[in-house]
């Protein structure tokens, strides 16, 4: 029978990602409840537990928690799940949108308490003309939204649209170089030669038989970042890749994980 398959693959394009949360959420994001399948453009396939989206303040990362702490005034949560950051900022008095482009995600954040939510991309945001922001967060390595050097302009054209002067994006994202998997190493090589950048992933996410549409995802280094600036408004003013020694008594800092701030030019 070789490599054919027993029986055909049916897959049906859905809320792959809502579904999962729907099914956590109902739990009490309980750990083991539900699990977010993602598989890659070659067929790589990871599975993580959901719960990590409904984790407590106490159980976040320090990427994470320092990416809540430069969110200033008025703030877009992009790629908001089910508004875990959101709720933070709310509960601190910010004013802060929830957006994701799943909208069984928008309906989990909403039944969790989060006020100010919007179903669709920063795109169809901007075109609804909405007040101007302060900050546009990117929790949970969603810097990768920026998608690679041929989407992120109009990515941050669009953020640029919407901001007010001097605004900033805080975002998490990792080195995808510090890596020894052959699978991971395969990849990189693969983009290059397709004319890619080495850590653009294609990814989508499965649940069961239903799966979301493919979209690139950027993994990079602030080296690369500054490459994927260079044609925007947009700059890096800090970087953030680890404790100091003095400071390193805290969490430990995940392998690679990185925190950029960007801030928007005349």
């Amino acid at each position: 029978m070789g490599d054919d398959r027993v029986h055909q693959e049916h897959l049906v394009v859905g809320d792959a990602f809502g579904n999962i949360l729907a099914a956590c959420d109902a739990a009490g994001g309980a750990e083991g409840a539900a699990f977010e399948v993602i598989e890659r453009s070659d067929g790589y396939v990871r599975a993580t537990d959901a719960a990590r989206y409904f984790a407590p303040l106490g159980d976040w990362g320090p990427t994470a928690r320092l990416v809540c702490e430069r969110a200033v005034g008025r703030t877009l949560d992009i790629g908001a799940g089910p508004g875990r950051l959101a709720l933070k900022l709310q509960a601190r008095g910010d004013d802060v949108v929830a957006l994701d482009v799943s909208p069984g995600a928008v309906a989990v954040s909403r039944r969790r308490g989060v006020v100010n939510t919007f179903n669709g991309t920063v795109l169809d945001l901007a075109r609804t003309g909405p007040a101007p922001f302060d900050s546009f967060v990117m929790l949970g390595n969603n810097l990768g939204l920026l998608g690679g050097a041929d989407q992120a302009p109009e990515f941050l054209a669009a953020l640029a649209s919407m901001a007010r002067p001097g605004a900033r994006i805080v975002g998490e994202t990792i080195n995808p170089y510090i890596t020894t998997d052959p699978d991971h190493l395969r990849y990189h090589e693969a983009n290059r030669r397709l004319g890619r950048m080495p850590g653009q992933l294609r990814l989508r996410v499965r649940d069961g038989h239903v799966v979301t549409l493919w979209w690139d995802y950027l993994l990079c280094t602030p080296e690369e970042l500054d490459a994927v600036l260079a044609p925007t408004r947009w700059a890096q003013t800090d970087s953030y890749a680890g404790p100091s020694t003095a400071e390193a008594a805290g969490p430990a800092w995940p392998p690679g994980q990185w925190v950029a701030v960007l801030t928007l030019g005349p």
